[in-house]
């Protein structure tokens, strides 16, 4: 049985994770953040910050592979303690694989960065991974440096890496802060009897969506299939405006709410890179099977529980 070390397990694409590679035949251990608490021996504390620990566990699990997604994903966090985040997604990718290195260097791992890595590309361009990563945010600059310091490790010191860089997944057990469980929440109150009224933001500008059940089983297929040294896109390749959850979540409840723009909330039209996913289709069979009314769907059911 392959041994798999998953680190940002109690998170919210690390649940999903760890329930894909366990159905699949892996023996898992979840490398638990600081606000998780080990409940049984296949769970342990994992600090990005502490470069001991990290070899320690290595050493002691001697896992197979790895697929890191342990970090600071919260994007106006890193706006305002760009230290921290840097630290924790940059050196702490490095102190990662560094303990890889030296202790078990023959593990496949794949290192989740972001497709924030490649900015504002022009409207209409498919974006492949060749193209230039230029991004726009000290979130997406602290993923392109722990991007291009993974691959790396792949190129320079034989290590067996990959990057994934997937654009926005949704689903159940995501935290309210991100827009699809923050509607779902509201409209969960409005199936309950609230007022349905709701204020938002930009409702045009647009976003790729991919269901992060489809997102976890591309992860294992590139740490079975995936060929080091390479990156790969994840992603829906379809553009929706955040419109279409709004009119979604409508859709799955039945009630169609009163919404006012906040202007608090507002921000400029925009459109995320449209990504091609075609090398991981080719290299490892994947693409997105679960449709969005069925995220949403189950997105709500998890706020009517």
């Amino acid at each position: 049985m392959p041994r798999i070390l998953i680190t940002g397990a109690n998170g919210f694409v690390g649940k999903h994770a760890v329930r894909e590679f366990r159905e699949h035949g892996y023996e898992v251990f979840e490398g638990l953040g600081p606000s998780g608490t080990p409940g049984h021996d296949h769970q342990v504390p994992f600090n990005l910050l502490h470069y001991e620990i990290i070899r320690f566990l290595v050493d002691q699990l001697k896992p197979d592979t790895c697929l890191h997604l342990a970090g600071q994903a919260h994007i106006p966090f890193c706006r305002e303690d760009p230290v921290t985040a840097n630290d924790l997604n940059v050196t702490g990718t490095v102190r990662l694989l560094e303990a890889f290195r030296r202790h078990r260097p023959q593990a496949r791992i794949v290192i989740v960065t972001s497709a924030e890595v490649y900015g504002q590309a022009p409207s209409g361009d498919l974006v492949t991974e060749k193209h230039p990563l230029t991004p726009t945010t000290l979130y997406g600059i602290t993923k392109q440096a722990a991007d291009e310091a993974s691959l790396a490790f792949a190129d320079q010191l034989d290590l067996q890496v990959m990057t994934a860089r997937p654009w926005n997944h949704i689903g159940p057990g995501q935290h309210p802060r991100f827009v699809a469980a923050a509607f779902a929440r509201q409209f969960a109150e409005f199936v309950r009897g609230a007022p349905a009224k709701m204020k938002t933001g930009n409702l045009d500008s647009q976003r790729d969506f991919t269901d992060v059940r489809d997102i976890v089983r591309g992860y294992r297929l590139l740490v079975e299939r995936g060929e080091p040294g390479e990156a790969y896109n994840l992603s829906s390749s379809t553009l929706l405006p955040i419109r279409a959850l709004l009119e979604g979540f409508s859709t799955c409840s039945g009630i169609t709410p009163e919404t006012e723009i906040d202007p608090a909330l507002f921000r400029p039209t925009d459109a995320s890179p449209l990504l091609s996913t075609e090398k991981i289709r080719e290299t490892c069979g994947w693409t997105p099977q679960i449709p969005l009314e069925q995220s949403l769907r189950d997105i709500l059911d998890e706020q009517l529980q």
